[in-house]
């Protein structure tokens, strides 16, 4: 027989195949295979042998008469991809009040090669090496990762990455009455408006960087000296 067209195990399917040309026009004929002694029955002059674990293999083809042909030239059947596994996510940086983007960690990458992670929502697509990598400039959302080695494999999808919105920068206090030293005090006061309505917030007072914290939308600044 002789050897045409060969495929090979894929991401998806474990086993190959390949087709066998040359085989007698009239008659019945008995291809056997080896390794395995495996035979198929047919007519025509070629057929396709599937189902073929990794390894090499030899063919003959035996006619009506008994007679057998020599062995075919050996055919190699390569072993399966291997197909990655999912990205572990690992440490997230969420957004801050300075910064609008988080990031997140992936780790568990293919150790050889060049591979490529994907993400989703968004589009994110980032090339690579090593087992892990850092994917920056994430928008508040919940991301999910593959990656794809260099035989063309694509894992399952990692578990969710979240990255929060950004925290709010509250808008500056707004100066309303003032109180000047008077003849026999000698600090002022300021009161301010505009303050945080929820939470605990901190007043930083400048020169001096002195701090006050509370609650509530408003308050009094005491014991200022001049300046």
């Amino acid at each position: 027989p002789l050897i045409g067209t060969l495929t090979q195990p894929t991401c998806f399917v474990g086993t190959g195949s390949v087709v066998l040309n040359g085989l007698p026009s009239t008659g019945t004929w008995i291809l056997t295979r080896y390794l395995g002694g495996t035979t198929i029955s047919g007519t025509g002059t070629s057929r396709t042998v599937s189902s073929l674990n990794p390894g090499d293999y030899t063919f003959t083809v035996t006619i009506s008469n008994g007679c057998t042909s020599e062995a075919s030239s050996e055919v190699s059947i390569n072993d399966q991809p291997p197909t990655p596994s999912a990205p572990v996510i690992g440490t997230i940086t969420q957004p801050t009040c300075n910064v609008a983007t988080g990031s997140v960690v992936l780790n568990g990458l293919p150790a050889s090669g060049t591979w490529t992670v994907n993400g989703s929502p968004g589009g994110i697509s980032k090339s690579g090496t090593g087992t892990s990598t850092t994917i920056s400039s994430l928008s508040p959302g919940t991301y999910a990762f593959t990656v794809t080695n260099s035989d063309g494999c694509t894992s399952a999808e990692s578990s969710d990455a979240v990255i929060p919105e950004q925290p709010p920068t509250p808008g500056a206090p707004v100066v309303g009455d003032i109180t000047p030293p008077t003849c026999t005090v000698s600090t002022g006061s300021v009161g301010l408006s505009g303050l945080p309505s929820s939470g605990t917030w901190v007043i930083t007072r400048y020169p001096g960087e002195i701090t006050t914290s509370g609650t509530g939308t408003s308050t009094t600044v005491s014991n200022i000296p001049p300046g």
